[in-house]
């Protein structure tokens, strides 16, 4: 899959919370966008007249639309992200892709374990929505952590998905609880040790920042699990 310059035009974007937003895309340049759930675009700008490339991660599986999703905070100081966050519906933008190793295994594992923090969802929320597009018997977990409910990006969606499916099991956990929160507490790596313990068959997926993305490894790999049988991407 050659990575190629496309265009496309922003359809709809929202915030989900007050310093992130989900945006869509369609590609408008009559080509079409093939890639990988877990792979990342190389977004092209000239917000002050030179030239500025950034990854994100594609937060969907591919459709038929020829449309994919992005997700990412804002940042203060960030030239992309501040310019992404003054997109309007309709407005167009260049990229390059698809680019990346962080992939789906297709057929699923026996056990699928996704860990993420943060925007780190974004090509979780890709793999899964590939992953349940058809029947199978794998056993997946989804362990996502973040600072306070709000923090919680496509909480609804995850939820709608345990519900409807019996194999997979949604851990939100929560690093600054708020009042009242009766969920899970705690970083992800010590809800990893809780969920995955034992499990055979095993493939974890990882991303976020770099010192949990190591850590979990960590973690995983003193639990037994071979070292192939992990998958990551870091964002720093």
């Amino acid at each position: 899959m050659n990575p190629t310059h496309h265009q496309a035009v922003l359809r709809s974007v929202q915030y989900t919370n007050e310093r992130t937003k989900h945006f869509e895309f369609k590609v408008s340049n009559g080509s079409r966008f093939d890639f990988r759930p877990g792979q990342f675009i190389s977004l092209e700008f000239e917000p002050d007249g030179k030239k500025v490339r950034r990854p994100y991660s594609i937060a969907s599986a591919p459709r038929l639309d020829n449309g994919f999703d992005l997700c990412l905070n804002i940042l203060p100081e960030g030239r992309a992200s501040s310019w992404l966050f003054h997109l309007k519906p309709g407005d167009p933008i260049c990229f390059s892709g698809p680019f990346g190793f962080f992939t789906l295994r297709e057929p699923p594992d026996p056990v699928s374990a996704f860990i993420a923090t943060g925007t780190g969802i974004a090509p979780i929320r890709a793999m899964l929505q590939q992953l349940y597009r058809r029947p199978h018997d794998s056993e997946v977990w989804l362990i996502f952590g973040v600072r306070r409910k709000a923090d919680i990006l496509y909480r609804e969606e995850f939820e709608k998905l345990a519900r409807e499916n019996p194999n997979f099991h949604f851990v939100p956990t929560l690093s600054r609880p708020d009042p009242g929160w009766a969920g899970h507490t705690g970083y992800v790596q010590q809800h990893v040790t809780r969920y995955l313990a034992g499990k055979k068959g095993f493939h974890a997926y990882i991303c976020g920042l770099r010192k949990m993305v190591d850590d979990v490894s960590h973690v995983l790999r003193s639990m037994g699990h071979d070292p192939k049988s992990l998958s990551f991407e870091k964002y720093d």
